[in-house]
C-alpha cells in the first residue's frame, strides 16, 4: 500500500499509509501493530474486490505527499490509479503502497521514511556448484526444496546480505546480493534501475553514514515452489561500539536465480525512528492456508497480479482508499508505517478507516512485477498519485513509487501481504 514516509513514532499530526508514501491528517493518525484477528473476507463481486477486476495499493504509503487537515498514508515499490506519497514525518520501508515523507507530505508501502531496497542473492558461477546461502536449493532443476528449507535459504541469505553491509558496507553488499536488473525505491527520487545504478547511489548516500548499519526481518516468505520470496523488517545503526538505535523499515522482493542462490529483485527503504513490533502471536512466515497448487508460466501469473492491483486501485479511484486497503488486504498482511508496523487485515482496516473519498484520492498503476510459476506469489511495482487538499484547503498533488507483495489465497483471490513505497519528483518513473 501507499503510505506516509517518515520514521515511525512521530505524532505532530496524524500520519496515513498508503503506496509509497505517507500522509499525515490533523484528526487520523495511522496506527499499528494490534494482534492479527481472523474475519471473514467478503467475496469479490458484491463488496470487495475479485482477481477478474482491476485493483491496486502500498505498505510503505503509496502516497507521496502530505495531505494536511485529512490525509491518508503511505511503505518499499506501487496502480491503475497512481499512489504517491511523501511527507517529513515518517519514513517507512516497505509494507504498504506508499510511506514517505518530503517537506510535509507522507506516503506508502512498506517501508515509512523512504528508500526502496532492491531484493538480493548470493552469486555464483555458471557451470560450477553455488555456493552461499540457498545454494543447497535446488535452482537448476534437481529436487525442490520444502517449504521450510526455502524459507530457512531466504532468511539465510538476508542474513548473509546484513552481515555484508556490517563488514564492508551497503553499497558492496547491495552489490553482491543483488540481481543485474534489481530496482531500488529512493524517497525523492525516480527508482535505481540495476546493479551499478545502485551502488552508485549508495556510495554517495551510504546507509552506515552514521555507523555500522543491520537489518533484520519480521516477515519472510516464499513460494510453493521456492523461486520467489519477501522480506520487510527493521534496520538499525550502531555507532560507538554501544549505541544501536533504528534508522528505518524495509521490503525487500527475492528471487533464486538459475544457480540455486537468492538475489534481491527489488527493495523499499524508508527512515524510522522506531522498529516495527510484531504481537503476540504473530508468526515470521505464514500459517494460513494454501491455495490449491498450479504449474504455470510466470508472466501468466503476473498478469493476474497486475490485474488484482488495477482493480485494487479502482476501488481506490471508486470508494476511497480507506475501503480499498481494508478490502485487498490479506488475512496477514503486514505494513511498515505507523508507531510499530500494522499487523494482520483487522489492524489495517482500523488504521485505513479516517482515509475517506472526500479526504483523498489516490490511483495507481503497476509497471513491472515478477511472479512464480506455482501461482501463490507475485510482486509489482508502480507508480501512484495522490490528490488531496493542503491546510489551507488548496488542492495537492503528490507522485509515488511502491512495491506490493501479493500471494493468492486458499479461495483463490489475489491478496496483498506487504505494500511500500516512497515519493517520485513527477509522474514517470517508477
Amino acid at each position: 500500500m501507499r503510505r506516509p514516509a517518515h520514521g515511525g513514532g512521530e505524532t505532530a499530526r496524524p500520519l496515513l499509509h498508503r503506496r509509497g508514501r505517507a500522509f499525515r491528517r490533523r484528526g487520523a493518525r495511522l496506527t499499528g501493530g494490534g494482534q492479527q484477528q481472523r474475519r471473514q473476507r467478503q467475496q469479490p463481486g458484491a463488496t470487495g474486490p475479485s482477481v477478474a477486476s482491476i485493483h491496486s495499493r502500498d505498505s510503505f504509503s503509496r502516497w507521496g505527499k502530505k495531505f494536511p487537515p485529512n490525509c491518508r498514508n503511505a511503505s518499499f515499490l506501487d496502480r491503475p490509479g497512481i499512489r504517491g506519497e511523501r511527507n517529513p514525518v515518517f519514513t517507512c520501508m516497505a509494507g504498504a503502497r506508499g510511506c514517505f515523507t518530503k517537506g510535509n507530505q507522507h506516503m506508502k508501502r512498506m517501508f515509512a521514511g523512504a528508500l526502496v531496497v532492491a531484493a538480493l542473492g548470493t552469486l555464483g558461477c555458471g557451470g560450477a556448484k553455488a555456493t552461499g546461502p540457498g545454494a543447497e536449493a535446488a535452482g537448476t532443476g534437481t529436487a525442490r526444496q520444502s517449504l521450510e528449507d526455502s524459507r530457512a535459504s531466504l532468511r539465510a541469505a538476508e542474513q548473509a546480505m546484513s552481515d555484508a553491509a556490517e563488514k564492508s558496507g551497503s553499497a558492496q553488499a547491495f552489490a553482491d546480493f543483488v540481481a543485474d536488473d534489481a530496482v531500488l525505491l529512493v524517497d525523492g527520487e525516480y527508482a535505481q534501475k540495476g546493479k551499478e545504478a545502485i551502488r552508485a547511489w549508495l556510495s554517495a548516500h551510504p546507509l552506515e553514514a552514521e555507523g555500522k548499519v543491520r537489518w533484520t526481518p519480521v516477515r519472510w516468505d516464499v513460494s510453493a515452489d521456492g523461486t520467489l520470496g519477501y522480506s520487510l523488517g527493521n534496520a538499525s545503526v550502531e555507532s560507538g561500539g554501544t549505541s544501536v538505535r533504528p534508522s528505518g523499515r524495509y521490503i525487500t522482493a527475492w528471487k533464486r536465480q538459475p544457480d540455486g542462490q537468492w538475489r534481491v529483485v527489488v527493495a523499499v527503504r524508508n527512515a524510522a525512528k522506531t522498529p516495527m513490533t510484531p504481537p503476540a502471536g504473530f508468526t515470521p512466515s505464514s500459517t494460513l492456508p494454501l491455495p490449491e497448487p498450479r504449474a504455470l508460466v510466470p508472466a501468466q501469473v503476473l498478469e493476474e497480479a497486475k490485474a488484482a492491483d488495477r482493480a485494487f486501485s479502482a476501488q481506490s479511484t471508486a470508494e476511497g482508499m480507506g475501503k480499498a486497503f481494508t478490502a485487498w488486504a490479506a488475512e496477514d498482511a503486514v505494513l511498515p508505517q505507523g508507531s510499530a508496523g500494522i499487523f494482520g487485515h483487522d489492524a489495517v482496516a482500523k488504521a485505513y478507516a479516517p482515509f475517506t473519498l472526500d479526504k483523498i484520492d489516490l490511483r495507481w498503476e503497476p509497471v513491472l512485477g515478477d511472479a512464480a510459476g506455482s501461482g501463490d506469489l507475485a510482486y509489482t511495482v508502480g507508480r501512484a498519485i495522490a490528490t488531496g487538499k493542503n491546510e489551507q484547503g488548496q488542492p495537492e498533488v503528490d507522485h509515488v513509487k511502491y512495491l506490493t507483495v501479493w500471494r493468492r489465497q486458499a479461495d483463490g483471490q489475489w491478496r496483498y501481504v506487504a505494500d511500500g513505497g516512497n515519493s517520485s519528483p513527477g509522474p514517470q518513473g517508477p
